[in-house]
């Protein structure tokens, strides 16, 4: 069995490399690292992403479900206080959904393209 230390470079694709490294900046304080093939790697403190732009913006969402694979939500682990900043943070978002469950408090927030981002604080057992 192998073990993983760290996820890092998930791929987002993206249907505007400038919106989305600027909204990623601003909400979570990621620079860009470098380029890679296909896009730009960006992340702070041992977290990473790849935006990765599109030349067709429908080819961003999946839009054939039954044929495409694709990420549909990723979390980030965040601290009690910026939990509660979040709903400062992303007003504009009309579409946060607040999860109370018993093992975890999280809210699920959409970037630019419509990717799902949870932040998460686990509860104490």
């Amino acid at each position: 069995m192998i073990k993983p230390k760290k996820l890092n470079a998930v791929v987002l694709a993206v249907r505007d490399l400038q919106k989305s490294l600027d909204w990623y900046k601003e909400h979570f304080g990621f620079e860009k690292l470098y380029d890679v093939p296909g896009g730009v790697l960006i992340g702070a403190d041992g977290v990473e992403l790849v935006l990765s732009p599109v030349d067709r913006p429908q080819e961003a969402k999946c839009p054939d479900k039954a044929k495409d694979i694709c990420i549909r939500m990723f979390a980030f682990e965040v601290s009690t206080d910026d939990l509660v900043r979040t709903e400062v943070e992303f007003a504009e978002d009309e579409d946060i959904v607040r999860i109370d469950h018993p093992r975890y408090q999280s809210r699920i927030i959409s970037d630019p393209d419509g990717h799902a981002i949870e932040l998460y604080v686990d509860k104490p057992v």
